[in-house]
């Protein structure tokens, strides 16, 4: 059993569902943000009325400049001289609807009994027929005030110097302010929807004649508001819509495609060799991604390696039981003769001399596997110098047909092993001459021992094959080579010769 914490955890399906849900949230999102959360919809109408309010504006000093009077109205400071006397004197939107408070509705004024200037009425009784048909087009109100706050739109003399943005306009600013519809609005928290209906946006632009302010225009729109703009944009949202939807779709189909099937059939591979089945080592028909890839491979490999694992477990078992079984039958039977009353004092050295025998027999067989499993399980090492592999056998010469100074694909402690099992095999039969030599990555290994017999050679690297079992030869010495090789990449095969043995070790370009 593995120790994984067994907890929830998303499945790649609802990863990939909620990637396509953000990206279609994302531009639905950044439109709410620019329109909303940045106050788009109020600055645009405040900007608005503050163009509208410069047009009229001028129109009003005109018009007033005309009639003969004295000179009325604050003056403005040496700043503010500066300012409306410049080439270019923009105002910019000051409202913010998530900071400013909602005022109260405009009050109508307080009565002042002292008749406004004639002057004032003269131009007033033009720019209202002029405002009344522009605001068919603008959807603006308009008010004309004097110098004094006086509302010039009505018969009766009303005064809004009072409120704050008309006190702005007449001391030389423009004033802008948000002010509720109804006398029983309540501001909600979540402005940004709720404030559409529920406001009207009053701007007040100063009116300058001989820096002096002699009057002011008061405008005041409703700002557009969210159900408007998405109407209006009704097509080009849906445009957007359906191309973010099928871009999602798209993206999660490739996920789908690219990380989902090749993750799930490499689990269902992983499941079936820890069920211990014979999974088909062929690679995957799709892996989508090059890392997926290099998984894939790497559980393949690991299938086929614990495929033939199991394989060479099964096949040393069988073979250690077989090889085993006579020496522990040997032993038994020594022992239960030693047992028996009135055995001859040479037949008993007899029967602990074949225990003795047999036992080391046993033991160096063991030693051998051992050696095997774990030559098997080794690291590689840094490539060596042939100079320093060759071993130094009684009885055998070894003789060099390459550069001793050649390097090996194979580190020096490896190499000696090797060669040293491949001279004693040699010198188990008869061999008395080692021949080496090195050349494409391929080293070859020859004697002029008895050879061996031509259906033999697929055998001689299978573990616990052996020609000489009778003079106590194990079958390991050239498996353990082939051991090591594998570690390395490298293989080892045995060539047809006519007198003496020959192998072929081929060391890969990887290795």
């Amino acid at each position: 059993m593995n120790n994984i914490r067994k907890k929830w955890r998303p499945s790649i399906a609802m990863v990939i569902a909620a990637v396509c849900v953000i990206l279609i949230s994302i531009p639905l999102l950044a439109m709410l943000s620019v329109r909303l959360t940045s106050n788009q919809f109020v600055r645009e109408t405040e900007q608005s009325l503050i163009q509208q309010g410069a047009i009229y504006a001028q129109i009003y000093a005109r018009e007033f400049k005309r009639e003969d009077g004295p000179l009325v109205g604050v003056e403005l400071t040496e700043d503010q001289k500066e300012h409306w006397n410049a080439n270019l004197h923009p105002a910019r939107s000051q409202l913010n609807v998530r900071q400013d408070d909602i005022a109260p509705p405009r009050p109508d004024g307080d009565v002042i009994a002292t008749p406004p200037d004639p002057r004032h009425l003269a131009v007033a009784e033009n720019l209202i027929s002029i405002a009344q048909g522009a605001r068919k087009t603008t959807l603006a109100g308009i008010v004309l005030l004097d110098h004094h706050g006086r509302n010039l739109n009505t018969e009766t003399a009303r005064s809004l110097a009072a409120l704050p943005e008309v006190q702005t306009a007449l001391n030389g600013e423009v004033g802008a302010i948000l002010r509720a519809r109804t006398q029983d609005y309540e501001r909600h928290a979540f402005s940004s929807l709720s404030r559409d209906t529920g406001f009207r946006v009053f701007v007040t632009y100063p009116v300058i004649v001989n820096d002096r302010v002699i009057g002011a225009i008061y405008l005041s729109r409703t700002p557009l508001n969210l159900g408007k703009f998405l109407f209006g944009e009704r097509y080009a949202l849906l445009t957007m819509l359906i191309a973010t939807v099928l871009s999602a779709t798209f993206v999660g189909l490739l996920l789908l495609r690219l990380i989902s099937r090749p993750v799930y059939a490499l689990r269902d591979r992983s499941r079936a060799i820890a069920a211990g089945k014979n999974p088909n080592a062929d690679p995957l028909q799709h892996y989508g991604l090059r890392e997926l890839a290099d998984l894939g491979d790497s559980v393949s490999t690991m299938a086929m390696t614990l495929m033939r694992r199991s394989k060479e477990i099964a096949t040393y078992t069988d073979h250690v039981t077989h090889e085993l079984k006579s020496p522990v039958t040997s032993v038994i039977g020594a022992a239960e003769l030693l047992q028996t009353d009135g055995l001859k004092s040479q037949d008993r050295d007899t029967l602990l001399q074949n225990i003795e025998t047999e036992s080391q027999r046993m033991n160096h067989l063991l030693g051998r596997l051992r050696e095997m499993t774990r030559l098997r399980g080794s690291l590689e090492g840094d490539p060596g110098k042939l100079a320093r592999m060759l071993p130094n056998i009684d009885g055998l010469k070894v003789v060099t047909r390459a550069d001793p100074e050649v390097i090996l694909p194979i580190s020096e402690e490896h190499g000696a092993m090797i060669l040293l099992h491949m001279g004693q095999n040699a010198l188990s039969h008869g061999a008395s001459e080692l021949e080496l030599s090195y050349a494409d990555r391929i080293l070859h290994v020859s004697d002029n021992g008895d050879g061996i017999a031509e259906g033999d050679i697929p055998r001689v690297t299978n573990p616990f094959f052996t020609t000489r079992r009778e003079q106590g030869g194990t079958g390991m010495g050239l498996a353990i080579v082939s051991a090591i090789l594998e570690n390395y990449g490298a293989t080892i095969t045995c060539l047809p010769c006519n007198t003496g043995a020959s192998f072929a070790i081929h060391f890969s370009n990887q290795s």
